[in-house]
């Protein structure tokens, strides 16, 4: 990939790679953090990536980068459990929810591998062969995992008394 194409990409895809990683954690610094993160690893690697594959690993760097980000916040937040030994109710009365706050507690809930899937295809708008090229799945687990995500989260939904 040649310096121009690199600049081509970053006007290209900048947007859309910012919004699948804010509709991932709706955090806008974690965002521009994990986006910035996936751009310098694309010009790290630029002679050994192709052109067209591109946005796939843009989109596989910024989910990766928000693990690891969920998964220390995990780390941090138990530990910090563990050392003042409170434990609080995770339940959350319906009263204090709307149906936008549901959805995204409900997407939450799901594993991270169903939460980019339905992120992608639900929030993007991309093909499920898309998916799986960058997610490096077939297309059937691509649609499995799809279609169980969907039913957890309307079970989470229904039991919230929201559905």
């Amino acid at each position: 990939m040649t310096p121009e194409e690199y600049n081509e990409a970053v006007d290209s895809w900048a947007d859309d790679v910012y919004r699948f990683a804010l509709s991932c954690c709706r955090d806008g610094d974690r965002s521009n953090d994990a986006v910035q993160e996936a751009f310098a690893k694309l010009w790290e690697m630029r002679e050994s990536i192709e052109k067209s594959r591109c946005k796939g690993f843009l989109i596989m760097v910024v989910q990766n980068k928000l693990k690891d980000t969920f998964r220390h916040d995990r780390v941090v937040s138990e530990n910090h459990e563990k050392i003042s030994h409170q434990h609080e109710d995770r339940a959350t009365p319906i009263e204090t929810i709307d149906l936008r706050d549901a959805l995204e507690k409900a997407m939450a809930r799901l594993t991270e591998q169903q939460r980019t899937i339905i992120t992608l295809h639900d929030l993007e708008g991309y093909q499920y062969e898309e998916i799986a090229t960058m997610m490096k799945m077939n297309y059937s687990q691509v649609q499995v995992t799809a279609f169980r995500a969907r039913v957890r989260m309307k079970k989470t939904l229904l039991n919230w008394g929201i559905v």
